[in-house]
């Protein structure tokens, strides 16, 4: 029986739709604040873009990286504002997860190379590492450090470097990462539920009308079970955080605009040497877009990233032959000591960014929160262009907005941003010996306290085990061994649960052909 049955005819202080990073910071605030809220996702919290991101907590540079930055930012004075309201927000969100990161945030060393016949001067990039401090009140420590010779000393991999005799610094700072994004989702979520919202995953939502009373009708249906009732339930206030499906869970109009903007993003894994160890590297490809290579798991590093147009379904994109070329070749480039091919690649992940629309065919990165009333839907609030690192500023954005139109039914607490911890119950073995901080009581825990109802939800999301490691047929039998009695699966119901985990492991996790070592 469908779990919607016991929603029909509800009213909530405020639904939210989209469970993704910036959805459950929204449903976090709001319900610490004494919203009731019920909390919608058509797939598993956190399996859009949060999932499917580049995982950065990056201190914001980037935003900076403008090849002739004095014409560049002179010229364009907005744009120069822009940056520096954009480093502001990066070093402010590094701040804030710094306080409590448990050991779900990942510190490492970047290096910029620094070249002749680059756009990039040391003094810039100098100049922004000395402004980003000054933007995050001096309180996270990004140890600047522009080197100018000597620099095997700093940089162990420089021999891999291109170009070594047109080399004019490599600037190395703190960096940091997100180890498991959709972690901190289902966190998120967990703790809004303690404060009575109503968590709903692998549930579509379709706002239909606005009613004379001023409350929204949404109608709800069940992914999981086709020959579910739909149902309908309302509030006051709907937040439009579906992400890259946004402008799908509006009332249908041909005339309207699209208030989101998509463009695919892919990235490959591979090994790498012991000297890599806790460094990472920053550069621009061949098409003046950023390019990183990142450390990721254990000895593997994350190679990315593209960005091009999208206009497709975003719950099933894959990394392109293409794209794990391309890669190929701007590592190689960029690290020619290394030599990369298509063997290398261990896996590989693409993700939709979920851009505020523009003219632009790549979007605008700007972070937009707005109430779509001037589109005629008064009370329904959008973020558009929000990345996971600010998602907490996100959530505080959207609640001064919900408070101006509406008070809350409930009691008001603070919320609970303490990192989430594994098990250490010794008496619940190791899943599997080469992750040992995984337990079986881990996956137990997943479905009975965390709303998992899929093998896909406990193997990639709840315990990240399909991102350290591919999960071989046996391993996960065994994890559909542990779940069954959970979810009352029936024997051919485990044999189609490790089915589906296998496929979505081979095409989200895709591992290219491998024709050759490419030159």
């Amino acid at each position: 029986m469908s779990q919607l049955r016991k929603l029909e005819g509800q009213s909530y202080d405020a639904i939210v739709i989209g469970a993704g990073i910036n959805g459950a910071s929204c449903a976090q605030q709001l319900a610490a604040a004494g919203y009731r809220c019920l909390v919608l996702d058509k797939g598993d919290f956190g399996s859009g873009a949060t999932e499917k991101s580049a995982r950065m907590l990056h201190i914001g540079l980037r935003f900076f990286e403008a090849e002739n930055p004095v014409k560049h930012f002179l010229l364009h004075p907005g744009l120069f504002l822009s940056a520096l309201r954009g480093g502001r927000q990066s070093m402010l969100g590094v701040k804030e997860h710094l306080a409590n990161p448990g050991k779900r945030i990942l510190p490492y060393r970047m290096c910029f190379p620094v070249y002749k016949d680059s756009g990039f001067k040391t003094w810039h990039i100098r100049s922004g590492l000395k402004m980003l401090e000054l933007l995050g009140d001096k309180d996270v420590s990004i140890d600047p450090d522009v080197v100018q010779g000597n620099f095997q000393e700093k940089v162990p991999f420089f021999s891999d470097l291109r170009d070594q005799d047109k080399l004019l610094s490599i600037a190395c700072y703190n960096e940091f990462k997100f180890d498991w994004p959709e972690r901190f989702c289902t966190d998120m979520l967990l703790d809004a539920e303690k404060n009575s919202s109503v968590l709903v995953n692998y549930c579509a939502a379709l706002i239909r009308e606005r009613l004379p009373n001023g409350d929204w009708l949404v109608a709800l249906r069940d992914t999981l079970n086709a020959d579910a009732s739909e149902v309908e339930v309302t509030a006051p206030l709907v937040l439009n955080m579906a992400g890259t499906w946004a402008d799908e869970v509006l009332p249908p109009d041909e005339d309207r605009k699209s208030i989101v903007h998509k463009t695919k993003g892919s990235h490959i894994v591979v090994e790498m040497p012991e000297m890599y160890k806790g460094f990472g590297i920053a550069s621009v490809n061949r098409d003046g877009l950023p390019f990183y290579i990142l450390p990721f798991n254990k000895n593997r590093f994350s190679v990315g990233v593209t960005e091009l147009p999208f206009d497709g379904d975003a719950s099933a994109v894959t990394c392109s032959d293409a794209e794990v070329d391309f890669l190929i070749e701007e590592s190689n480039t960029l690290l020619p000591g290394r030599k990369l091919g298509r063997g290398d690649v261990i896996s590989t992940w693409s993700g939709v960014r979920p851009l505020t629309y523009s003219e632009d065919p790549l979007g605008t990165r700007v972070r937009k929160v707005r109430d779509l009333a001037s589109m005629g839907y008064p009370g329904v609030i959008s973020v558009t262009g929000g990345p996971i690192m600010s998602h907490r500023s996100t959530g505080r954005l959207v609640l001064d907005l919900v408070r101006t139109k509406s008070k809350p039914s409930g009691n008001v607490t603070i919320p609970n941003s303490e990192p989430f911890e594994f098990s250490d119950a010794t008496q619940s073995e190791a899943f599997v010996p080469v992750e040992p901080e995984i337990r079986v009581k881990d996956i137990e825990n997943s479905v009975n306290h965390e709303h998992a109802k899929t093998l896909v939800d406990v193997l990639v999301r709840r315990t990240a085990l399909a991102w350290r490691q591919r999960v071989s047929e046996p391993d996960a039998q065994r994890a559909a061994k542990v779940v069954a009695p959970l979810l009352n699966w029936s024997e051919s119901e485990q044999v189609s649960q490790v089915e589906q985990f296998i496929h979505y492991q081979n095409t989200a996790f895709r591992v290219p052909d491998n024709p050759g070592t490419a030159e």
